[in-house]
């Protein structure tokens, strides 16, 4: 017959559930350690980016607010613009124009905003802030997508300054579809300032116009805002591109 072995710890049982007990506990301990460091990480990141975003976005606002301070002198200049035009079709001449101008070009950039897509940090946010950046920055790229249509709109419109011995009849439908679309992109400029900075305003973002003013010097002389459209549109090209570093094409 055999004899059933009965196996006995050494130091018996109650001794290995002590040290079985040590081990667990001392790794729950450094696991709960490690969530610990890794959720103090992760709030430290999200604050950065929090931060970074909030800089950047303030920034990008003082364009918005910039082109609402600029928006009677395109809306007077448009005006002015479809009279020449009336006036075109009803005598087959107009009063030639020595500055159409176009609408202020205030570019702004999204890299931090971009960065934090990219590398996920934006998760690390609540879902409501998420939703509030992600909103605000739909905004700024359609801003963005308005004043690129615009560029080549206002080119056609200064073709008015050649004369209307210059142009022919087919110019004058170019020009007519340029005012056009002139004047729509105007009106959904008008509708992004007057929206998006109260909504962002609403999510804790506000102009701060501390970089504009250290980088106006590049753009405008004497470092002020004075976006050439505000000249009247009998101003000699010379004296209405004296304010522009970049003096703006006829």
């Amino acid at each position: 017959m055999f004899t059933m072995l009965k196996l006995v710890p050494p130091h018996g049982w109650r001794a290995v559930w002590w040290e079985l007990g040590i081990v667990t506990l001392g790794v729950l301990i450094a696991l709960a350690a490690q969530q610990v460091v890794e959720s103090l990480r992760e709030r430290s990141v999200a604050d950065q980016t929090r931060h970074a975003i909030e800089a950047e976005f303030n920034d990008n606002l003082t364009s918005l607010a910039l082109r609402g301070r600029a928006a009677p002198c395109v809306a007077r200049r448009l005006s002015e613009v479809r009279q020449i035009m009336v006036d075109w079709g009803k005598t087959g001449h107009f009063k030639t124009p020595q500055w159409v101008a176009q609408a202020p070009q205030i570019n702004l950039a999204l890299p931090r905003y971009q960065a934090a897509v990219s590398a996920g940090r934006l998760a690390l946010l609540p879902s409501a802030e998420q939703y509030r950046i992600g909103a605000i920055a739909d905004g700024f790229a359609e801003f963005t997508r308005i004043q690129s249509q615009e560029r080549p709109v206002w080119g056609r419109l200064r073709a008015l300054q050649m004369g209307a011995d210059a142009l022919s009849a087919g110019d004058r439908m170019m020009i007519l579809q340029a005012l056009q679309d002139a004047a729509t992109l105007d009106y959904e400029a008008r509708i992004a300032v007057r929206q998006q900075l109260p909504f962002a305003k609403d999510a804790g973002y506000e102009p701060d116009f501390t970089a504009w003013r250290d980088g106006a010097g590049r753009v405008y002389a004497g470092g002020r805002f004075t976006p050439s459209i505000c000249s009247a549109i009998d101003t000699p090209p010379d004296e209405a591109n004296r304010a522009q570093i970049t003096p703006l094409p006829l």
